[in-house]
């Protein structure tokens, strides 16, 4: 049997039961979250499997045009199938971890949608070889939001690099890529209005991550605890509350976290103190391997004289991806 005809036969299987390869996937995302959540390092081994298919979507436009010249035809076949197919596997992958990480917060549940919506449109053959395989220039900035998705997934829990690298490196070496890949993209636009729109997309597209880098969750991290309190004895936290007086404030007040991270990442966090336009950053740093999460805390003994009111803690990366918020009300002290 050729490999032309054993590549006819995955594919056949692979549309008798489409549903196979994304179950697989998210299952597979799913058991990485919940190694990352316990510590384990087999995270990492599953990780390295999406690391895979991330590799092959970054050399899949040299593999096409060598293909394309020795077997014309069943070299684009080929390619076409194999990349839907790590898309999808990256994709499903990357959303349990993604899902795991988010927080009730309108960008990050906006983001996870986008990353969903991908993950569906690779299941559904009519959509995905009408909109993305047809054209070099959609397939090819597809196969970049799938290669940064992936890198920004598995780069903290393989390499242990921190979010706040993972994330100007993973858009980095995407930006390459594409660069690399621009004679290809260029060659498949007919009309002047589709090349603005895609030079648009190109220089756009980053810019806009960057800017609202704050709204990705933070695959990867998870805070098991988090509460505010009056006090705390060798990083074991006091009971928990929600209103203080003006008075107690002397005492201070002290805002605690306990935050999974995948074995081996050294990552800082940062928390946010605010009131009203009062705002004050204290950053802490964290170890990964915990089962039960790297405790750390931020302690605020000296406030402002109008403290009253609604007091917010907001734990973040130092990018600003929310990670947990934590509040507390201060009820003014009567004269």
């Amino acid at each position: 049997m050729t490999w032309q005809e054993r590549l006819t036969r995955l594919e056949a299987f692979l549309h008798r039961f489409p549903w196979l390869l994304p179950a697989i996937s998210f299952a597979g995302g799913w058991l990485g979250f919940i190694m990352v959540q316990r510590g384990a390092n087999a995270a990492q081994i599953i990780a390295m499997l999406a690391i895979v298919g991330w590799l092959w979507l970054l050399i899949e436009p040299l593999l096409r045009r060598r293909l394309e010249r020795s077997r014309p035809g069943i070299g684009n076949l080929f390619v076409n199938f194999i990349s839907q197919s790590l898309q999808q596997e990256l994709l499903f992958f990357s959303l349990p971890l993604i899902i795991g990480a988010m927080q009730i917060d309108v960008g990050q549940i906006v983001f996870a949608t986008l990353v969903g919506a991908a993950a569906l449109v690779t299941t559904l053959d009519p959509i995905y070889e009408r909109y993305i395989a047809t054209r070099a220039a959609r397939r090819l900035l597809f196969h970049a939001y799938c290669s940064w998705i992936a890198a920004l997934v598995v780069l903290p829990i393989v390499v242990g690099l921190p979010l706040e690298k993972a994330l100007p490196l993973s858009l980095a070496a995407v930006g390459a890529w594409v660069l690399l890949t621009m004679p290809l993209s260029w060659k498949s636009l007919q009309t002047g209005k589709q090349k603005a729109i895609w030079l648009a997309a190109l220089v756009l597209s980053p810019l806009l991550v960057w800017a609202l880098r704050g709204h990705v969750p933070a695959a990867g991290l998870a805070v098991t605890q988090a509460h505010i309190t009056r006090s705390i004895d060798e990083l074991t936290p006091g009971p928990s509350v929600t209103t203080l007086s003006s008075s107690e404030l002397a005492n201070g007040v002290v805002a605690f976290a306990a935050i999974r991270a995948p074995t081996g990442l050294a990552q800082s966090v940062v928390f946010e103190w605010r009131h009203g336009e009062y705002s004050e950053r204290i950053t802490e740093e964290i170890h990964g391997g915990s089962r039960d999460g790297w405790r750390t805390y931020s302690r605020k003994q000296v406030f402002p004289e109008a403290s009253g009111g609604r007091w917010t803690v907001e734990v973040l990366t130092p990018q600003g991806q929310l990670l947990k918020r934590m509040g507390f009300t201060v009820i003014p002290t009567s004269p």
